[in-house]
């Protein structure tokens, strides 16, 4: 059975050149969106969701390619719609927009739901996906927080989320990172209640 490696390991694993690599790529990111809405408020303001969401992939995956591109333990895949980050052996990661509540969207083709169901092979030998990216507000359509995930299926709640930011007041590599809490599902007691009650007649 496949056993999820805690959010702390994973951290410890990819190193603190990748996740620095991350956290500088959704800052810049976020700039050249600034920058977008200064120099061409009416573009933006006409962007649909869609599109918005496709230009900012392509600022975020081109900080991320030039400051991996030296990074000797990551390999970088860049098929067409398929952007992946390879680190080591053992993850590999797509760039990705999470929602408020961290869940991600994707087209259900055969190789997005064989990338994100975590899959059983032989101990030692597992292969982590992992979502890399950042939250994204419908509301302010602003780019939040920088995010690493782990989930097991496309349509499914992040097993678990982590906020990744530059350490306040140090330069370089140091990272500190905020557990986010699992999206509980909403269950209404009335209409359970009241469907029990129904069974039972």
């Amino acid at each position: 059975m496949f056993s999820y490696p805690a959010a702390d390991d994973v951290l410890q694993d990819l190193g603190d050149k990748v996740v620095t690599a991350l956290v500088d790529a959704t800052k810049a990111t976020r700039s050249d969106l600034a920058e977008y809405r200064e120099v061409f408020p009416a573009w933006v303001a006409d962007s649909s969701d869609r599109g918005l969401s496709n230009w900012i992939h392509d600022r975020l995956w081109a900080h991320l390619r030039r400051a991996l591109s030296d990074v000797d333990s990551v390999e970088l895949a860049d098929q067409g719609v398929t952007r992946e980050v390879a680190v080591g052996m053992r993850y590999r990661a797509r760039v990705k927009r999470h929602t408020m509540r961290d869940r991600i969207r994707s087209y259900a083709t055969k190789a997005a739901l064989a990338f994100w169901a975590q899959s059983d092979t032989l101990e030692g030998m597992e292969e982590v996906r992992l979502g890399f990216g950042y939250r994204w507000d419908p509301e302010e359509r602003q780019i939040g927080s920088t995010i690493i995930s782990l989930r097991d299926g496309l349509d499914s709640d992040a097993i678990w989320a982590v906020e990744v930011d530059a350490a306040p007041g140090m330069a370089g590599t140091a990272i500190t990172w905020t557990p986010v809490d699992p999206s509980l599902p909403q269950i209404d007691l009335y209409e359970a209640v009241a469907q029990d009650e129904e069974e039972a007649t």
